[in-house]
């Protein structure tokens, strides 16, 4: 049954059900093909599948919580996929009109919150009560279609808070890439010369600004509110007070290098580059140079480079600047993975930490043998490692002391779920509480439809 969701001087805005043109996650929806002995393919709901990929598990591999599959078929094109958001015991994500809330512990989907219009832009985490600020497409104009309906969402119940609707953009396309951020209660939504940030919870706008000499273009989400503009001696890091909008500090970039990505907000890791040449900037809490890292060279274009960062999704990139897997810091060290060579009984990649007061290499840490391993973040002392699953081996999550070494397994994904893991390229991965969380950041790339609907996006493991 439908459920119209009414919001005040808005109009009926939002479908809120389970049938919004998705299949159900726990236990309706077809999954997987299965041979059935005939040699017919029958097809079985994602809880089953993760009940038979677990009952095969062996004695120290982790429990296959969940495993979710697209179940829509999309437009006929790549698509990015927001989140994951984790909320209390909700993790959500958004893609193409709908906001998805699932329940950490088994899958089960809670909630879906469906859009008039195609999601353009959202920050890369929530606001530190679980809320959710995202952009959609307004209606098309003889300008095209704007990014700049704003709408909040509680993402620990699913209901729909505020919305607002922008002035349209100059003609200009370039005038349309918007970019967004979460800061403490705060949200900043940006687009080149123009920047608005609001209170999270009410809507209240907290400041804006105009068009003016320095265009700001990347907002990040975090404790700090910090932002990258191009100015006309070029790219600049600034710091602002997310309350009033004052420019606390700014860094200038040297001439003739520009902002790329931002590694780590806490510490403020800059990623820039001048023509192929890759370099990380480490600048202290004032916004002074710390130190630079060179990182050798990169081709944005044909992506060689001798480090792994991997930023936005596979093939579709995403305009924020924040949200790059393959690195980690703490306050002393920076650690990055290599770029994986495809070998089967060779290192196939390594794990490089670099000092942040010199810039210096500190040591270098092998995978295992034909696997591909990349920091996640620091934790307790150590270097949290995701080792990528092959095709007959599971994923695993491990440590590293902060001085190099071997790595150590803390969880290892059954062997029962490889293939599927191993098909999930490029997944973002989340560990927390002793479980771990693979998710698609990229969907629609197949193009059977029935092949689609059934795309591996999102798999829970541990106990």
């Amino acid at each position: 049954m439908l459920a119209l969701v009414l919001i005040a001087g808005g109009g009926v805005w939002f479908a809120v059900s389970g049938d919004d043109g998705r299949k159900p996650v726990a236990g309706e929806a077809s999954g997987s093909p299965e041979d059935d002995g005939d040699g017919k393919a029958a097809r079985i709901s994602d809880t089953e599948l993760a009940a038979r990929l677990d009952a095969r598990r062996e004695p120290g591999e982790a429990k296959v919580r969940w495993v979710q599959s697209l179940g829509v078929d999309l437009p006929g094109r790549a698509m990015t996929v927001y989140g994951p958001w984790r909320a209390g015991d909700v993790v959500a994500k958004a893609m193409h009109r709908t906001v998805y809330g699932y329940a950490m512990a088994d899958g089960e989907q809670l909630w879906s919150l469906r859009m008039p219009d195609g999601i353009c832009a959202a920050p890369t985490r929530p606001t530190d009560d679980g809320k959710i600020v995202v952009a959609v497409e307004a209606e098309k104009s003889d300008n095209g279609t704007d990014c700049t309906v704003l709408q909040m969402i509680d993402l620990r119940t699913g209901k729909p808070g505020w919305r607002k609707t922008l002035e349209a953009a100059a003609v200009a396309e370039t005038e349309k890439r918007v970019v967004m951020a979460s800061n403490g209660d705060t949200v900043t939504y940006s687009r080149p010369g123009h920047v608005h940030t609001y209170r999270a919870g009410d809507g209240q706008e907290l400041f804006a600004s105009e068009p003016r000499e320095c265009r700001s273009y990347a907002f990040l989400s975090g404790a700090r509110t910090l932002a990258v503009a191009d100015c006309p001696g070029g790219n600049t890091v600034q710091e602002f007070d997310p309350g009033s909008g004052r420019k606390k500090w700014e860094y200038a970039v040297e001439q003739g290098w520009f902002v790329d990505q931002v590694h780590s907000v806490s510490p403020l890791l800059v990623s820039v580059l001048k023509g192929d040449r890759w370099r990380l900037l480490a600048l202290r809490d004032d916004g002074t140079l710390r130190s630079r890292v060179e990182l050798g060279t990169r081709d944005v274009d044909l992506g060689f480079a001798e480090y792994e960062v991997r930023c936005g999704g596979y093939l579709v990139v995403t305009r924020n600047r924040d949200d790059c897997a393959g690195v980690a810091a703490d306050d002393d060290t920076y650690y990055v993975s290599t770029k994986r060579k495809h070998v089967d009984f060779d290192v196939d990649n390594r794990v490089v930490a670099f000092d942040l007061d010199t810039g210096r290499q500190k040591w270098t840490a092998d995978a295992p043998p034909g696997r591909r391993m990349e920091p996640l973040r620091t934790e307790d002392g150590k270097l949290l490692l995701h080792i990528a699953a092959t095709r007959t081996r599971g994923g695993e999550i491990a440590t590293l002391p902060l001085t190099g070494g071997a790595p150590r397994t803390l969880l290892t994904h059954p062997a029962s779920s490889a293939s599927i893991e191993a098909g999930m390229t490029a997944a973002e991965v989340v560990y927390e509480d002793g479980r771990s969380l693979l998710s698609l950041p990229t969907v629609g790339t197949v193009e059977d439809d029935d092949a689609e609907a059934e795309m591996k996006t999102m798999m829970a493991f541990g106990e």
